[in-house]
């Protein structure tokens, strides 16, 4: 990732330069994130820096929490959303949801990083083991870690499970959600995340 690294600071210290002469407004600051890209697309300065003001430390958090102490690779993967966002926004004129379409860059990119065949498997498969409902924040961010751990065997789930499963242990997003996203009933997707548990479990053991 170090020569992706070095083009992608590149680009971002070309927006920031371009921005450096102005401090963000507090219009910008407090306007709607639909108001900040049409604000983007109109070419107003100032207003891809608040959209990075507003996100930054969100996204940055939730990339950490999916490569554990990795926070080198949690920064430049941010980094590189937010490129990435940058020329997106400005190729398009198509209306979307700017927060989660922030986080769903972050988290394929994140899980690009993840797949890549030096990664080595270290957790025990009894990590991956269902939760405890009366868990601590600690135990579900190292539950998350965990799965972050095995995300190169992912991609050889089912779809909707391997779906369910970065929903609910790596977004930390209730069942009830996840049933929404995936059109099946919050049961439905209880059994995804424990089926796609199993499989990665067999996996191991295998």
């Amino acid at each position: 990732m170090r020569e992706r690294s070095s083009v992608v600071s590149s680009a971002a210290f070309a927006w920031r330069s371009r921005s450096a002469s102005f401090s963000l407004s507090k219009s910008l600051l407090i306007s709607s994130d639909d108001d900040l890209v049409r604000a983007l697309r109109a070419g107003e300065p100032g207003a891809f820096d608040a959209i990075h003001h507003r996100y930054h430390a969100p996204l940055l958090a939730f990339a950490r929490q999916m490569f554990g102490g990795r926070h080198h690779d949690a920064e430049e993967v941010v980094q590189d959303a937010f490129v990435r966002a940058l020329g997106a926004l400005r190729e398009t004129d198509r209306q979307m949801a700017l927060r989660p379409w922030l986080y769903a860059i972050t988290r394929n990119r994140a899980l690009d990083e993840l797949r890549r065949p030096q990664r080595t498997l270290s957790i025990a498969a009894e990590d991956l083991a269902l939760p405890d409902p009366g868990a601590s924040p600690p135990s579900i961010v190292a539950r998350s870690e965990a799965v972050a751990a095995l995300v190169a065997d992912l991609e050889d789930l089912p779809t909707r499970q391997r779906r369910a499963l970065v929903m609910h242990e790596l977004e930390n997003r209730p069942h009830s959600q996840i049933g929404r996203a995936l059109k099946v009933s919050r049961g439905a997707s209880k059994a995804l995340v424990h089926r796609a548990r199993g499989s990665l479990n067999a996996r191991r053991a295998g």
